[in-house]
């Protein structure tokens, strides 16, 4: 494709438009690589400047996502986290919406609590608790980083389930004979630390999605406390509201 140098169009938006094009006809299907910078440089005999520009800006209009060290990919159906649903886990809510994930376990131990980890788990201070960290992968990119604390004195042996494989709350329900019932939620925007940068595959500082949450089985009894750092490009969390 040539680009018309004379056009009042900028050159980068005749860039963006070529791209839009390819998505829009099917040659670039959501989650396939673009060209590299070079090549598209090469395609288009522009510099490296204008081709980053343009793609920056596909970035922030959520057409295209980059991948460090990867490359440049058309965006994927953006996943969410629909509170009209009611309480259900993160696996539970990506199966309802037919994706396919994989859970990574990173650390799996039992930990005396301290004075925090006591007052939210309603446990005494020096308890056993289990501190469980994973990851999840969706088309090959990690798209959040979980810490599970589970209050161990109220489900036996809970240590010793699949936590790579099976729902946090299926396991929950099975050793602690309750059935979940609520949660105390709340999310926020933070950046990314520099550890999970590393895990998510994101530069520091990046915008994140955190959730943090209170699991209470039907006795009242709090369970779980649950951390959760999501990709802001790949989470939104939604809900139907009703006039009254």
């Amino acid at each position: 494709m040539e680009i018309d140098k004379n056009s009042l169009i900028p050159i980068y938006e005749q860039v963006m438009d070529y791209i839009k094009k390819k998505i829009e006809k099917g040659e670039w299907k959501k989650g396939d690589k673009i060209s590299t910078e070079k090549d598209l440089m090469e395609l288009f005999d522009v510099s490296r400047g204008t081709i980053k520009k343009a793609i920056a800006l596909l970035v922030e209009e959520k057409v295209l996502t980059q991948k460090q060290g990867k490359g440049t990919f058309v965006i994927d159906e953006n996943i969410s986290f629909p509170f009209a649903e009611g309480l259900i886990s993160f696996s539970e809510s990506m199966k309802n919406q037919g994706l396919e994930f994989d859970t990574k376990l990173i650390n799996l131990e039992k930990r005396q609590a301290d004075e925090k980890i006591a007052r939210m788990l309603k446990i005494n201070i020096g308890d056993d608790y289990l501190f469980i960290e994973r990851t999840r992968t969706v088309h090959d990119e990690v798209v959040m980083f979980i810490q599970n604390n589970i209050n161990i004195q109220l489900a036996p042996d809970i240590d010793t389930a699949d936590y790579a494989h099976e729902s946090l709350f299926n396991i929950v329900e099975s050793y602690s004979k309750h059935k979940v019932a609520y949660s105390e939620t709340s999310f926020a925007a933070v950046p990314s630390t520099k550890t999970i940068s590393e895990l998510l595959q994101v530069e520091e500082n990046s915008p994140l999605l955190y959730q943090e949450q209170l699991v209470h089985l039907d006795d009242d009894s709090i369970i779980e406390l649950g951390r959760v750092w999501l990709k802001s490009n790949k989470f939104y969390v939604g809900s139907i509201l009703q006039r009254t």
